[in-house]
């Protein structure tokens, strides 16, 4: 796999991905689950792959997949955008460019191997296959990076600064839940140093039915959801507000502070590593064959849209 991202090129890689990757049902919305208005597939809709970190792996480096959020839907980007003084800040665009540092900053060090689930703002990823990815390569860590927006234009109380969605402790694969979650916090901290406000974890489950395997609550947001399914340490970042005045022009309006978000996301990501070494996490066959189970009994369990989730103005 590592020999084949260093010799094809950016359109043979999106080809890649959806070959490496076992789809869903073909009703499988495209929308963004992370903070969007519609709801992502459910878990149940998804076949879990036979494959973890850790199995068949004999690389010693650090597995690290970035997932730059979003990207164009039926001609039109699908995250959130933000028009201040005459310009026009795409969160598509703004992601590719902090997953582009992060992988950048990595990549000076030769224990690390970094994947990027696309390499340009112009694709979407289903939200399935981007953790299926990340599983097929063995991730030791999984990490979708995002920039945020709120109703009434960032006046909404506390809706500014970074934060996470990642999954709940306390149920399906608890041990990698946790992990996750220290991960994430890992991430926040390296962030706040910059001066972002920490809001810390954000912890929801699924409000349309959707279970885990062994019968327990899943959560809400789409990549922590899938990244325990896949057995993989996974979760959301958003990197500041694009519609609050002070987070764009103090963070998310140049190149430069492009480039200290990714790098502050990379020192995070090997605070973490270093710490907490490669991922242990192994699935079973039990699981995969519970996960086939559960697929069969739950198919097409989707919820409508809910306007009252929305990301703000210029969300999909």
């Amino acid at each position: 796999m590592t020999k084949l991202k260093n010799l094809l090129p950016a359109a043979a890689k999106a080809l890649l991905l959806a070959v490496l990757i076992t789809t869903t049902s073909s009703s499988v919305s495209w929308a963004e689950e992370e903070t969007g208005p519609a709801f992502a597939p459910p878990v149940t809709k998804t076949i879990t792959p036979e494959i973890g970190p850790g199995i068949r792996s004999n690389n010693s480096n650090f597995i690290v997949v970035l997932d730059p959020g979003h990207g164009k839907t039926g001609g039109h980007y699908s995250g959130c955008n933000f028009v201040y003084n005459g310009v026009t800040y795409y969160e598509d665009e703004i992601t590719m460019k902090i997953a582009s540092y992060t992988k950048q900053y990595l990549e000076q060090f030769s224990n690390y191997t970094v994947y990027l689930t696309k390499d340009s703002a112009e694709v979407t990823v289903p939200l399935d296959q981007r953790a299926a990815f990340a599983a097929s390569v063995h991730a030791d860590l999984f990490v979708s990076q995002h920039v945020d927006s709120a109703l009434g234009n960032g006046t909404v109380k506390n809706a500014y600064g970074v934060s996470s969605m990642a999954p709940r402790t306390g149920r399906y694969n608890n041990d990698l839940a946790l992990q996750s979650q220290e991960a994430a916090s890992t991430i926040l901290k390296q962030l706040n140093n910059l001066g972002l406000n920490n809001r810390g974890l954000i912890l929801r489950d699924s409000e349309n039915g959707t279970l885990f395997p062994d019968g327990s609550q899943a959560d809400y947001y789409a990549i922590p959801r899938y990244s325990q399914m896949y057995g993989i340490r996974g979760f959301i970042i958003e990197h500041g507000f694009l519609n609050h005045t002070s987070d764009l022009t103090l963070f998310l309006s140049t190149e430069e502070q492009y480039k200290a978000l990714g790098e502050a996301d990379a020192k995070g990501i090997m605070e973490y590593l270093q710490k907490a070494g490669k991922s242990i996490f192994v699935q079973t066959t039990q699981t995969t064959q519970t996960a086939h189970n559960t697929n069969s009994q739950n198919e097409g369990t989707v919820a409508p849209p809910s306007v009252s989730e929305s990301k703000g103005p210029g969300a999909s």
